[in-house]
């Protein structure tokens, strides 16, 4: 008899192990599940956070091409004012540079990006001390009280 109820207590063993083995390995799964779940969704969230950050991007970028060029077809219209009144030879020099600054700024943010690009291009040394003055002259104003 001792040695039946020790196959029982062996067996029963047996089983509580095998359950003990399908429960844990039932609950990784559902971890793994839980996790991949949590993943997709924090990658859905980043990239709708990124896609709206860009078209807001996009959406600034496009007012502020819109007033730059506003901007531009205003400073003509000045130099039209001025080019049709009776100011002699300094207001058509004044017409004159307001045409060609209002031009040049209804081409938009793009064209002065790559004409500014160009200019430190060709002339480096300059750019950089103008650089360095500006940040000296920005670092005086926020330092002092």
């Amino acid at each position: 008899m001792a040695s039946s109820t020790s196959g029982n207590i062996k067996s029963t063993m047996e089983n509580f192990g095998h359950e003990a083995k399908d429960k844990a390995a039932s609950t990784m799964d559902k971890a793994k599940e839980a996790g991949a779940s949590v993943m997709d969704k924090a990658s859905d969230m980043a990239s709708n956070v990124a896609q709206n950050t860009r078209k807001m991007a996009e959406n600034l970028g496009d007012r502020a091409e819109s007033a730059v060029h506003a901007v531009g077809s205003g400073i003509r219209s000045a130099g039209e004012t001025i080019r049709g009144s009776n100011l002699g030879g300094v207001g058509s020099r004044v017409a004159e540079a307001f045409d060609t600054t209002g031009s040049y700024l209804e081409r938009g943010l793009g064209n002065i990006g790559e004409d500014f690009t160009t200019m430190v291009r060709r002339n480096p040394v300059p750019a950089l001390l103008c650089a360095a003055a500006i940040g000296f002259l920005f670092a005086r104003a926020t330092t002092r009280s």
